[in-house]
Order: structure tokens, then C-alpha cells, then sequence
């Protein structure tokens, strides 16, 4: 079981990266224009302001008495979000652009800063992170960091070699995400009415 959730949270980290975004064009910037270790880096500074989303989250979790009808309420949340996230990567994905960009000098601050000031990572956490947190617990939550680390660690290099006239590449790797996120908001949705008590079903 402990398993199957740390497999479901790389998922998780692996569709919620993967999306067009400002981190992603922030990566994609450095790695075809300077080096994919700086394409490393802003994603390094993305997941360190997921970490600081994460410990607050934690926290607030622990101070936070939720009981079934708010976690269902959380989780109905977390569909929504999820569900628009997934509309908006199918959206973007027509609109793939690998051309190098004006790099950043310091890319590490530039992914943290972006990453702070981001309104779905906000709202991200404040419902689905608080929903898992609250639902599961830190299982999948550990597999979610480990999937967006391989995301960063992965993503500049593949991002090099389909920008060489491949941008079918990515174009697949969004799709799939787009899958993961359907997947994923109707797991939301199928925990929601659960614990809303709208449909027998046993969470």
C-alpha cells in the first residue's frame, strides 16, 4: 500500500511538472540558450519554494482540525483545480515553443522567485497538498518531490535534444501529463463524494 502511494505521488510530481509554464519556459531558456545545468537550477529553485509551500501546508494540517465533510470539501477543491490545470495543458500543448530565449543570469533565485509568486502553486497547495497531507499523509508527498526532481533532472536534457527538430517529444510528454491530471482530478472526485457522503463509497 505505502508502495503504491509513493508510485502515485511521483505521478502526481511528474504531471504537475511537466505542464507549459513560467518554470518550464524558465528551463527551457536556460538549457537550449546557456546550459542544462542552469536549466537544472531553475527547476532546483521551483521545487525549494514547493518545499516552503510543503512545510506550510504541514504545519497548518497540524493546526487545522478537518473533519470528513472539509477534507471532502478539499478534495472537491483539488477536482476542480486539477480538472482546469489538465484544460489548460491540452490548450498550451498546440502552442510549444523550443526556440532559445534570453537567458537569466542567476537561475537558481530566478525559479525560487517565480515559484513564490505563483498563484497555482499557491492555490495548489492550500487545497490538493492540504487535501493529501490531511488524507494520506507525508507518503505521497515524498514520491510527489521525488517525481518533480526527476522532472528537473531529466527535462533540460530532453528538452536539448528535441529542440533539435523534435518537438513531437514534448508535445507527447504533455499529453501524457494531461492523462495523469485527468487521472488524478477524478481520484479528487471520487474522494470528495466519498467523504461529502453524496455516494456510498468507502475511502
Amino acid at each position: 500500500m505505502e508502495t503504491g502511494i509513493f508510485l502515485a505521488g511521483i505521478a502526481l510530481g511528474l504531471s504537475l511538472a511537466a505542464p507549459p509554464g513560467p518554470v518550464n519556459a524558465l528551463m527551457a531558456a536556460q538549457a537550449i540558450s546557456s546550459s542544462r545545468l542552469n536549466g537544472f537550477l531553475v527547476g532546483l529553485g521551483a521545487m525549494t519554494s514547493d518545499a516552503t509551500f510543503m512545510a506550510i501546508t504541514y504545519v497548518l494540517s497540524g493546526l487545522l482540525v478537518l473533519d470528513g465533510t472539509a477534507r471532502g470539501a478539499l478534495s472537491m477543491v483539488s477536482f476542480c483545480l486539477m480538472l482546469f490545470l489538465a484544460y489548460l495543458t491540452w490548450r498550451a500543448s498546440g502552442r510549444i515553443d523550443l526556440k532559445p530565449k534570453k537567458s537569466v543570469h542567476i537561475p537558481y533565485l530566478t525559479g525560487l522567485t517565480v515559484g513564490l509568486t505563483n498563484p497555482f502553486q499557491i492555490s495548489w497547495w492550500m487545497s490538493a497538498g492540504l487535501s493529501l497531507i490531511s488524507s494520506i499523509g507525508l507518503t505521497i508527498i515524498i514520491g510527489f518531490f521525488i517525481g518533480i526532481l526527476i522532472w528537473i533532472t531529466s527535462f533540460p536534457s530532453v528538452l536539448s535534444w528535441a529542440g533539435k527538430g523534435r518537438p513531437w517529444v514534448y508535445r507527447g510528454v504533455i499529453y501524457f501529463s494531461v492523462g495523469l491530471l485527468l487521472a488524478f482530478a477524478a481520484w479528487f472526485f471520487y474522494n470528495g463524494i466519498g467523504l461529502l457522503g453524496i455516494a456510498p463509497f468507502d475511502i
